[in-house]
Parts: C-alpha cells; sequence; structure tokens
C-alpha cells in the first residue's frame, strides 16, 4: 500500500511539474504599435457593365456563323447571317412600288405643268376679252365664255395640286415601305454592336430560329465589376474611389480594384445593399456570376496596438488576450476597437512589447517557450 502511495504521488508530482514547470512550446508575437487598415468584406459574383444580346426579331435560319465562345469581335463586325427568302420578296415588291410611286408623281407634276400653262392662256383670253368688251369690239357672249374657260382652268389646277398631293403622299408612304424592308433585310446581318468577347452561343448553322431568339451573347471585359452585398450599417462608411481587393473561389491571388458606385436600393429580407467594384486588372479566366469575396479599405488608423483576430478568447462575454508574463501564459481582459480584416485593436487592457500568445491548449499559469511570430 505504501509502495502504491509513493507511485501514485510520484506520478502526481510527475503531471503537475510537466503542466506547470515544463516549458511548452507556443506561438506568439511580440506587441508593436503600427497601422491598422479598417477594411470590410462582403461576398460578390462578376457582372458586366456594358454587354450585349445578338438576337433576330423574325423567323430566318441562321446561314453563316463566324464566331464561337471566347472569340474577341470589334465594334460593326459581322458575326452571323440570316436567311429570310420572305425579306427579300418584300424588299423586291417595296422597291417596285417605291419607283412606280416616282413616277406616278411625275405624271401628275406634268399634269400640273399643262393645266398651269391652260390657266395662264385661260387668262389672257379672259383679260383680252374683258378689253375688247369695253372698247364695244367683243360680244357679252365672248366675256361670258372667256370667264366659264378660265374658271374651268383654275379648277383644273387645284385638281392637279391636289393630284400632285397624293401622289407624294403615296410616294412617301412607298419610300418608308421601302426602307422598312430594308432594315428588316439589314437585320438578317448581325453586326456586333460593342468591342468584346462571345460569352455564349445559343445556335448553330442551319437551325431555324424564333423571333427573339438570343444567338450571341457579348461583353466588354474592360467593364467587368464584381458586385458585392454589404450589410447596410456599412453605407456610411463606403465611398466611391475607396480601394478594394478581390479574391475569387478557390483562389490565392487577389486582385486590386476600387468602389466604383453604390446601390440605393437595401434588400427587405437580407437588409443588404449592394456595390459595384471595379477591378484594375482582367482576370486571366473569368465568367458571368462567378463568386468571390472582396475587402473594402474604409480607414486606416495608427499607429494603434492590434492583435491578430484569431488571437481573441472571450470568457463571459468578455474579449481578452493570453500573454506571456515571467514565461507563464495569463488570460488578460482587453477593450477591442476598430477591425481590420485580419487583426483588431486593441484599446484598454495591454501596452506594447508585451508577448500574446496564440490561444489553443493555454490555460493560466501554463509555462510557455515562445517559437516563433505567428500570422
Amino acid at each position: 500500500m505504501r509502495l502504491a502511495a509513493l507511485v501514485g504521488a510520484a506520478l502526481a508530482l510527475g503531471a503537475i511539474g510537466l503542466r506547470y514547470f515544463y516549458p511548452h512550446e507556443v506561438e506568439g508575437e511580440i506587441l508593436r504599435p503600427g497601422l491598422l487598415d479598417v477594411e470590410l468584406q462582403g461576398p460578390g459574383t462578376l457582372a458586366a457593365l456594358t454587354e450585349a444580346s445578338l438576337s433576330t426579331r423574325f423567323q430566318a435560319r441562321i446561314t453563316d456563323l463566324a464566331v464561337d465562345r471566347n472569340d474577341v469581335v470589334t465594334q460593326g463586325e459581322i458575326l452571323a447571317r440570316l436567311a429570310c427568302e420572305d425579306l427579300s420578296a418584300d424588299r423586291d415588291a417595296a422597291d417596285a412600288s417605291a419607283r412606280a410611286a416616282e413616277r406616278a408623281v411625275r405624271a401628275m407634276e406634268a399634269e400640273r405643268d399643262r393645266a398651269v400653262a391652260t390657266l395662264e392662256k385661260a387668262r389672257a383670253t379672259h383679260e383680252r376679252q374683258v378689253a375688247l368688251f369695253a372698247k364695244g369690239v367683243a360680244s357679252e357672249a365672248g366675256l361670258e365664255d372667256a370667264v366659264a374657260a378660265r374658271r374651268q382652268a383654275e379648277a383644273d389646277i387645284a385638281r392637279a395640286n391636289r393630284a400632285v398631293d397624293q401622289a407624294e403622299a403615296e410616294r412617301d408612304a412607298a419610300a418608308a415601305r421601302l426602307s422598312f424592308a430594308r432594315t428588316q433585310l439589314d437585320d438578317s446581318i448581325l453586326r456586333a454592336p460593342i468591342s468584346g468577347i462571345v460569352v455564349s452561343r445559343s445556335h448553330h448553322v442551319g437551325e431555324v430560329l424564333a423571333p427573339g431568339s438570343e444567338v450571341l451573347h457579348l461583353v466588354d471585359p474592360s467593364s467587368l465589376v464584381l458586385t458585392t452585398r454589404l450589410d447596410e450599417s456599412a453605407i456610411a462608411a463606403i465611398l466611391p474611389g475607396q480601394a478594394a481587393r478581390v479574391t475569387f473561389t478557390r483562389t490565392a491571388d487577389s486582385i486590386a480594384g476600387h468602389v466604383l458606385r453604390l446601390g440605393r436600393e437595401v434588400d427587405a429580407e437580407t437588409r443588404e445593399f449592394e456595390i459595384d467594384i471595379a477591378l484594375d486588372t482582367v482576370p486571366a479566366h473569368w465568367a458571368l456570376g462567378q463568386r468571390a469575396m472582396a475587402r473594402i479599405l474604409i480607414a486606416q488608423r495608427g499607429p494603434v496596438l492590434s492583435v491578430p483576430t484569431s488571437f481573441i478568447v472571450w470568457r463571459d462575454g468578455l474579449p481578452g488576450v493570453w500573454v506571456m508574463t515571467r514565461a507563464r501564459a495569463r488570460w488578460r481582459a482587453v477593450a477591442l476597437g476598430e477591425s481590420g480584416l485580419d487583426r483588431v485593436e486593441i484599446r484598454q487592457g495591454l501596452s506594447a512589447d508585451q508577448t500574446i500568445l496564440k490561444p489553443g491548449t493555454l490555460y493560466p499559469f501554463m509555462r510557455v517557450h515562445v517559437v516563433g511570430r505567428a500570422t
């Protein structure tokens, strides 16, 4: 019994010695004043401010499709051709009608010119009959005939003017129909409305398209933005031009950017608003709708004391940090200030040159040995 008690005591003393006297290696860092980047973080999806959809306004068959996904195109470049025999027939019929209407106008103008000449002759005859009748040379019947001829010529002029007006109206209508037919026929040639990249192609050569069917979708890569969602409490802190970093899902590298514009609506359910972040460089590989995380720098404070966010340990609702005092670990309550993405300001509870410890299996009065600077 005595031997067992001695063994138990020895084991207990060994455990105590291992727990409180043997130094344990712990990561830590020495607290130094420095600048703290106050940042906000939010998820977003990749979108484009300049994009275009090419579609057909009528039923047609694709006869030529010159581009495919990822092809680079320039504004005005012919991308596809559509075939529609009815459009060609409509254009030819409208062209014939326009030519016939133009001939009708010229014919009516010629009739009006003849009516003008007849009126001038009737006026001269009437004036001569009036003069002769005043001298007693011409008879009253001759004067009446001259008046009737003049009135008839004036009526013919009025009819000729109306005929010309009607012919011109029909000519204008025919020209409008021809213009519409030509426009529809021109629509059978699909040109790039913007310079950019083909991000989708929905159909192939030989397919018959219904009206409104999208054939190609174009995007200008220089207009790519990350549409990011933030809590409404951050509205006052976000300003256009603020620096940002964008990190795409499963990608370690980040891309610099800046806040381009703020949305002016808050989602009624999530209480979030949107901002657009312009990218300084276009990613080597990208896709619309791609997810990413954005970090926006809203302020820079300092010099201040700050610790890694992962070093904060909460006890009974109070934040604290493990510190090394005389080679032993002790938890110390602190007052937190502004937060960055990876670090948080310490306003009370710590001082410069103290060694803070990375939490893990620490316990009060544990003997520690700092092996490196935690990141």
